[in-house]
Protein backbone atom coordinates (compact mmCIF):
# COMPACT_ATOMS: atom_id res chain seq x y z
CA UNK A 1 0.00 0.00 0.00
CA UNK A 2 1.49 3.39 -1.06
CA UNK A 3 2.04 6.30 1.64
CA UNK A 4 -1.19 8.44 1.75
CA UNK A 5 1.80 11.37 1.48
CA UNK A 6 2.59 9.98 -1.97
CA UNK A 7 -0.58 9.08 -3.50
CA UNK A 8 -1.43 13.01 -2.42
CA UNK A 9 2.08 14.00 -4.51
CA UNK A 10 0.76 11.90 -7.09
CA UNK A 11 -2.31 13.67 -7.62
CA UNK A 12 -0.83 17.16 -7.39
CA UNK A 13 1.99 16.78 -9.58
CA UNK A 14 -0.83 15.45 -12.45
CA UNK A 15 -2.78 18.65 -11.58
CA UNK A 16 0.59 21.32 -11.91
CA UNK A 17 1.35 19.37 -15.01
CA UNK A 18 -1.65 19.46 -16.84
CA UNK A 19 -1.74 23.40 -15.62
CA UNK A 20 1.61 23.48 -16.74
CA UNK A 21 0.97 21.76 -20.19
CA UNK A 22 -1.80 24.23 -21.00
CA UNK A 23 -0.14 27.45 -20.01
CA UNK A 24 0.40 29.72 -23.11
CA UNK A 25 3.76 29.02 -24.32
CA UNK A 26 3.83 25.89 -24.03
CA UNK A 27 0.19 25.10 -25.55
CA UNK A 28 0.93 27.40 -28.33
CA UNK A 29 4.34 25.12 -29.24
CA UNK A 30 2.72 22.08 -28.62
CA UNK A 31 -0.38 22.37 -30.74
CA UNK A 32 1.84 24.08 -33.72
CA UNK A 33 3.73 20.68 -33.61
CA UNK A 34 0.45 18.70 -33.49
CA UNK A 35 -1.04 20.44 -36.37
CA UNK A 36 1.92 19.96 -38.47
CA UNK A 37 1.91 16.10 -37.66
CA UNK A 38 -1.51 15.80 -38.06
CA UNK A 39 -1.00 17.41 -41.88
CA UNK A 40 1.74 15.40 -42.55
CA UNK A 41 -0.11 12.17 -41.51
CA UNK A 42 3.09 11.38 -39.48
CA UNK A 43 2.60 7.46 -38.24
CA UNK A 44 4.04 8.93 -34.54
CA UNK A 45 0.70 10.74 -34.34
CA UNK A 46 -1.01 7.30 -35.55
CA UNK A 47 0.94 5.24 -32.98
CA UNK A 48 0.35 7.71 -30.30
CA UNK A 49 -3.20 7.73 -30.96
CA UNK A 50 -3.42 3.56 -31.21
CA UNK A 51 -1.54 3.78 -27.70
CA UNK A 52 -3.61 5.95 -25.70
CA UNK A 53 -7.43 4.45 -27.32
CA UNK A 54 -7.71 8.11 -28.50
CA UNK A 55 -10.12 7.08 -31.40
CA UNK A 56 -13.69 8.23 -31.07
CA UNK A 57 -12.23 10.85 -28.76
CA UNK A 58 -13.77 14.35 -28.73
CA UNK A 59 -11.12 16.92 -29.60
CA UNK A 60 -11.26 18.58 -26.24
CA UNK A 61 -9.98 15.11 -24.76
CA UNK A 62 -7.37 14.32 -27.57
CA UNK A 63 -5.93 18.74 -27.25
CA UNK A 64 -5.66 17.78 -23.14
CA UNK A 65 -3.48 14.39 -23.94
CA UNK A 66 -1.53 15.49 -26.69
CA UNK A 67 -0.32 18.78 -24.63
CA UNK A 68 0.14 16.63 -21.32
CA UNK A 69 2.36 14.11 -23.33
CA UNK A 70 4.01 17.18 -25.21
CA UNK A 71 5.37 18.44 -21.86
CA UNK A 72 6.35 15.53 -20.70
CA UNK A 73 8.24 14.29 -23.35
CA UNK A 74 9.56 17.59 -25.18
CA UNK A 75 9.47 20.48 -22.72
CA UNK A 76 10.11 18.46 -19.46
CA UNK A 77 12.76 16.09 -20.83
CA UNK A 78 15.36 19.71 -21.50
CA UNK A 79 16.43 22.52 -19.71
CA UNK A 80 17.05 25.53 -20.40
CA UNK A 81 14.68 25.30 -23.52
CA UNK A 82 16.03 28.87 -24.80
CA UNK A 83 12.98 30.01 -24.26
CA UNK A 84 13.05 32.98 -21.42
CA UNK A 85 8.96 32.41 -20.88
CA UNK A 86 9.28 28.07 -21.41
CA UNK A 87 11.86 28.23 -18.88
CA UNK A 88 10.09 30.51 -16.42
CA UNK A 89 7.48 28.26 -16.24
CA UNK A 90 9.35 25.05 -15.91
CA UNK A 91 11.17 26.85 -13.00
CA UNK A 92 8.11 27.42 -11.41
CA UNK A 93 6.36 23.96 -11.75
CA UNK A 94 9.46 22.26 -10.03
CA UNK A 95 10.04 24.49 -7.48
CA UNK A 96 6.44 24.53 -6.61
CA UNK A 97 6.56 21.05 -6.57
CA UNK A 98 9.93 20.05 -4.45
CA UNK A 99 8.59 23.45 -1.87
CA UNK A 100 4.87 21.29 -1.03
CA UNK A 101 6.08 17.50 -1.14
CA UNK A 102 9.59 17.61 0.42
CA UNK A 103 9.12 20.11 2.75
CA UNK A 104 11.26 21.30 5.79
CA UNK A 105 9.42 18.64 7.94
CA UNK A 106 10.44 15.76 5.09
CA UNK A 107 13.89 17.02 5.36
CA UNK A 108 14.05 17.11 9.09
CA UNK A 109 13.17 13.40 9.11
CA UNK A 110 15.21 12.13 6.05
CA UNK A 111 18.76 13.83 7.77
CA UNK A 112 18.04 11.97 11.24
CA UNK A 113 16.89 8.63 9.50
CA UNK A 114 20.61 9.06 7.72
CA UNK A 115 22.28 10.27 10.24
CA UNK A 116 21.43 7.01 12.04
CA UNK A 117 22.51 5.22 8.56
CA UNK A 118 25.44 6.80 8.15
CA UNK A 119 26.54 5.47 11.50
CA UNK A 120 25.84 2.10 10.80
CA UNK A 121 27.58 1.92 7.71
CA UNK A 122 31.01 3.68 9.40
CA UNK A 123 30.53 0.80 12.44
CA UNK A 124 30.45 -1.93 9.17
CA UNK A 125 33.23 -1.04 7.84
CA UNK A 126 35.13 -0.40 10.75
CA UNK A 127 34.42 -3.77 12.08
CA UNK A 128 35.96 -5.50 8.83
CA UNK A 129 39.22 -4.01 9.70
CA UNK A 130 40.19 -4.08 6.14
CA UNK A 131 43.15 -1.78 4.74
CA UNK A 132 41.62 0.70 3.31
CA UNK A 133 39.32 0.83 5.94
CA UNK A 134 40.19 4.71 7.34
CA UNK A 135 39.97 6.18 3.59
CA UNK A 136 36.61 4.39 3.14
CA UNK A 137 35.26 5.83 7.06
CA UNK A 138 36.31 9.66 5.62
CA UNK A 139 34.70 9.23 2.57
CA UNK A 140 31.30 7.64 4.04
CA UNK A 141 31.23 10.42 6.95
CA UNK A 142 31.81 13.06 4.07
CA UNK A 143 28.26 11.91 2.38
CA UNK A 144 25.39 14.26 2.68
CA UNK A 145 22.20 14.47 1.83
CA UNK A 146 21.71 17.01 -1.49
CA UNK A 147 18.46 19.67 -1.42
CA UNK A 148 18.60 22.19 -4.06
CA UNK A 149 17.80 25.43 -3.17
CA UNK A 150 15.87 26.10 -6.90
CA UNK A 151 16.23 24.42 -9.71
CA UNK A 152 17.51 26.90 -11.97
CA UNK A 153 20.91 26.75 -10.04
CA UNK A 154 20.35 23.03 -8.96
CA UNK A 155 23.06 20.99 -10.71
CA UNK A 156 21.24 18.24 -11.71
CA UNK A 157 18.42 19.91 -13.76
CA UNK A 158 19.44 19.06 -17.13
CA UNK A 159 15.99 16.75 -17.47
CA UNK A 160 13.63 18.98 -15.11
CA UNK A 161 11.10 15.51 -15.21
CA UNK A 162 13.89 13.56 -13.87
CA UNK A 163 13.81 15.94 -10.68
CA UNK A 164 10.49 15.40 -9.82
CA UNK A 165 10.49 11.43 -10.69
CA UNK A 166 13.73 10.48 -9.00
CA UNK A 167 13.47 8.42 -6.22
CA UNK A 168 16.69 8.75 -3.88
CA UNK A 169 20.05 8.23 -5.82
CA UNK A 170 23.54 8.33 -4.73
CA UNK A 171 26.01 10.73 -7.02
CA UNK A 172 29.39 9.70 -6.60
CA UNK A 173 30.99 13.10 -7.62
CA UNK A 174 30.10 15.11 -5.10
CA UNK A 175 29.64 12.77 -3.05
CA UNK A 176 25.76 13.02 -2.16
CA UNK A 177 22.72 11.60 -1.99
CA UNK A 178 20.28 12.93 -4.55
CA UNK A 179 15.47 13.73 -4.05
CA UNK A 180 13.68 13.81 -6.78
CA UNK A 181 9.34 13.07 -5.34
CA UNK A 182 9.27 9.31 -5.72
CA UNK A 183 11.68 9.54 -2.46
CA UNK A 184 7.74 10.22 -0.88
CA UNK A 185 7.21 6.14 -2.09
CA UNK A 186 8.77 4.28 0.91
CA UNK A 187 6.38 3.20 3.26
CA UNK A 188 8.01 3.26 6.43
CA UNK A 189 11.47 4.54 7.86
CA UNK A 190 12.71 0.67 7.84
CA UNK A 191 13.03 1.09 4.54
CA UNK A 192 14.12 4.69 4.79
CA UNK A 193 16.89 3.65 6.44
CA UNK A 194 17.96 0.29 4.72
CA UNK A 195 17.58 2.86 0.96
CA UNK A 196 20.05 5.12 2.95
CA UNK A 197 22.67 2.47 3.62
CA UNK A 198 22.25 0.55 0.22
CA UNK A 199 23.38 4.64 -1.28
CA UNK A 200 26.18 4.45 0.73
CA UNK A 201 27.14 0.70 -0.06
CA UNK A 202 27.73 2.47 -3.79
CA UNK A 203 30.63 5.00 -2.42
CA UNK A 204 32.69 1.45 -2.62
CA UNK A 205 30.74 -0.53 -4.91
CA UNK A 206 32.57 -2.39 -7.90
CA UNK A 207 32.20 0.63 -10.35
CA UNK A 208 32.97 3.25 -8.23
CA UNK A 209 35.57 1.87 -6.50
CA UNK A 210 38.87 2.46 -8.24
CA UNK A 211 38.10 6.24 -8.83
CA UNK A 212 38.38 6.68 -5.39
CA UNK A 213 40.50 4.41 -3.96
CA UNK A 214 43.73 2.94 -4.63
CA UNK A 215 44.37 -0.81 -4.65
CA UNK A 216 42.19 -3.73 -5.54
CA UNK A 217 38.18 -3.83 -4.57
CA UNK A 218 38.87 -5.42 -1.26
CA UNK A 219 34.94 -7.13 -1.78
CA UNK A 220 36.13 -9.42 -5.12
CA UNK A 221 35.52 -12.54 -3.16
CA UNK A 222 32.38 -11.42 -2.00
CA UNK A 223 31.31 -10.21 -5.63
CA UNK A 224 31.58 -13.90 -6.85
CA UNK A 225 29.58 -14.88 -4.25
CA UNK A 226 26.92 -12.47 -4.88
CA UNK A 227 27.34 -13.62 -8.86
CA UNK A 228 26.77 -17.29 -7.81
CA UNK A 229 23.16 -19.40 -8.42
CA UNK A 230 23.49 -19.85 -4.88
CA UNK A 231 23.08 -16.22 -3.48
CA UNK A 232 21.63 -13.56 -5.60
CA UNK A 233 22.83 -14.61 -9.14
CA UNK A 234 24.38 -11.03 -9.95
CA UNK A 235 24.52 -11.13 -14.38
CA UNK A 236 27.41 -9.72 -15.77
CA UNK A 237 27.15 -6.98 -18.23
CA UNK A 238 27.21 -8.10 -21.64
CA UNK A 239 30.00 -6.39 -23.94
CA UNK A 240 29.14 -8.24 -27.01
CA UNK A 241 28.16 -4.92 -28.68
CA UNK A 242 31.10 -2.49 -27.56
CA UNK A 243 33.13 -3.38 -30.48
CA UNK A 244 29.98 -3.02 -33.36
CA UNK A 245 29.05 0.26 -31.61
CA UNK A 246 32.54 1.89 -32.05
CA UNK A 247 32.73 0.67 -35.65
CA UNK A 248 29.12 2.41 -35.86
CA UNK A 249 30.82 5.37 -34.55
CA UNK A 250 28.29 5.30 -31.58
CA UNK A 251 30.94 4.79 -29.22
CA UNK A 252 33.76 6.19 -28.96
CA UNK A 253 37.41 4.15 -28.18
CA UNK A 254 37.82 6.00 -25.24
CA UNK A 255 34.90 5.38 -23.81
CA UNK A 256 34.89 1.49 -24.91
CA UNK A 257 38.51 1.26 -23.11
CA UNK A 258 37.21 2.69 -20.77
CA UNK A 259 34.03 0.32 -20.09
CA UNK A 260 36.27 -2.51 -20.31
CA UNK A 261 38.46 -1.48 -17.78
CA UNK A 262 35.49 -1.17 -16.12
CA UNK A 263 33.65 -4.19 -15.87
CA UNK A 264 30.58 -3.86 -13.92
CA UNK A 265 30.22 -0.08 -14.89
CA UNK A 266 27.56 1.26 -16.58
CA UNK A 267 27.32 4.35 -18.76
CA UNK A 268 24.57 6.46 -20.62
CA UNK A 269 25.79 5.17 -23.34
CA UNK A 270 26.48 1.61 -22.50
CA UNK A 271 25.23 -0.78 -22.94
CA UNK A 272 21.89 0.28 -24.70
CA UNK A 273 18.76 -0.52 -23.89
CA UNK A 274 17.74 -3.92 -23.63
CA UNK A 275 20.96 -5.27 -23.53
CA UNK A 276 22.66 -6.75 -20.03
CA UNK A 277 24.14 -4.13 -17.76
CA UNK A 278 25.79 -5.66 -14.69
CA UNK A 279 23.85 -6.53 -11.46
CA UNK A 280 26.87 -6.65 -9.03
CA UNK A 281 27.02 -3.00 -8.01
CA UNK A 282 22.98 -2.92 -7.06
CA UNK A 283 24.03 -6.66 -5.66
CA UNK A 284 26.60 -5.25 -3.34
CA UNK A 285 24.82 -2.48 -2.15
CA UNK A 286 21.73 -4.29 -1.03
CA UNK A 287 24.34 -6.63 0.87
CA UNK A 288 26.31 -3.89 2.45
CA UNK A 289 22.52 -2.20 3.44
CA UNK A 290 21.84 -5.76 4.97
CA UNK A 291 25.08 -5.42 6.78
CA UNK A 292 24.73 -2.23 8.45
CA UNK A 293 20.93 -1.78 9.05
CA UNK A 294 21.57 -5.38 11.04
CA UNK A 295 23.32 -3.06 13.38
CA UNK A 296 20.50 -0.18 14.01
CA UNK A 297 19.35 -0.93 17.25
CA UNK A 298 15.12 -0.12 17.60
CA UNK A 299 14.78 -0.92 13.98
CA UNK A 300 11.57 -3.07 12.60
CA UNK A 301 13.52 -5.93 10.60
CA UNK A 302 10.35 -7.20 9.39
CA UNK A 303 9.68 -3.65 7.67
CA UNK A 304 13.28 -3.70 5.84
CA UNK A 305 12.56 -2.69 2.08
CA UNK A 306 9.11 -3.51 2.60
CA UNK A 307 9.07 -1.25 -1.01
CA UNK A 308 10.52 -5.15 -2.55
CA UNK A 309 7.62 -7.00 -1.37
CA UNK A 310 6.19 -5.27 -4.57
CA UNK A 311 5.95 -6.97 -7.53
CA UNK A 312 8.16 -5.28 -10.62
CA UNK A 313 8.13 -6.44 -13.90
CA UNK A 314 12.08 -5.25 -14.76
CA UNK A 315 13.19 -4.02 -18.37
CA UNK A 316 15.30 -6.93 -19.55
CA UNK A 317 18.76 -6.25 -18.82
CA UNK A 318 18.33 -4.14 -15.68
CA UNK A 319 20.92 -3.37 -13.44
CA UNK A 320 18.99 -4.73 -10.57
CA UNK A 321 17.71 -8.50 -9.78
CA UNK A 322 14.34 -9.16 -9.04
CA UNK A 323 12.82 -7.58 -6.13
CA UNK A 324 11.87 -11.04 -4.59
CA UNK A 325 15.63 -12.23 -4.89
CA UNK A 326 17.05 -9.06 -3.48
CA UNK A 327 14.51 -9.26 -0.44
CA UNK A 328 14.31 -13.47 -0.49
CA UNK A 329 18.44 -13.67 -1.00
CA UNK A 330 20.44 -10.75 0.70
CA UNK A 331 18.19 -8.81 3.12
CA UNK A 332 16.30 -11.83 4.85
CA UNK A 333 19.20 -13.99 4.31
CA UNK A 334 21.54 -11.74 6.63
CA UNK A 335 22.14 -13.57 9.69
CA UNK A 336 21.24 -10.61 12.37
CA UNK A 337 17.84 -9.95 10.15
CA UNK A 338 17.31 -13.52 9.51
CA UNK A 339 17.19 -14.51 13.69
CA UNK A 340 15.04 -11.21 14.26
CA UNK A 341 12.53 -12.63 11.99
CA UNK A 342 12.40 -15.82 12.69
CA UNK A 343 13.19 -16.93 8.75
CA UNK A 344 13.63 -20.88 8.02
CA UNK A 345 16.47 -22.03 7.48
CA UNK A 346 17.33 -22.23 3.54
CA UNK A 347 19.66 -24.90 2.04
CA UNK A 348 19.13 -23.57 -1.43
CA UNK A 349 19.98 -19.85 -0.50
CA UNK A 350 23.69 -19.18 0.93
CA UNK A 351 24.42 -15.44 2.63
CA UNK A 352 27.55 -14.17 1.33
CA UNK A 353 29.61 -12.41 4.43
CA UNK A 354 32.72 -10.39 4.35
CA UNK A 355 35.98 -12.36 5.19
Amino acid sequence: MQPVAYTAMQSDLDKKIEVFANSKPIATQGDALFSKLIAAKSPVIAGWFKKRNLQGKSENEIVKAWRIYFAQNFILSKYPQNDPKIDSEIEKLVDQSLATHLDTKFKERMEMLFAIAQKAAVETIESYKIQRGPAIVKRINAVKLYWPKDFKTARNNAVPLDLLRWGIAFDPLPNEINFGLEALSYPNDATYLAVFAHEIGHTIDSCRWGAFFEGPWPFEALGECLRSSQSVGAKKRDDSKIDSLVKSGKLTNELATALKQNPTCTKLTYPPLGTQADQLPESFADWFSAEAVSRIKDIDLNQVRADLCEKRVLQHGSSYPSNLDRIEKIYFMQPVIKDKIKRPDSTSVKYCSFK
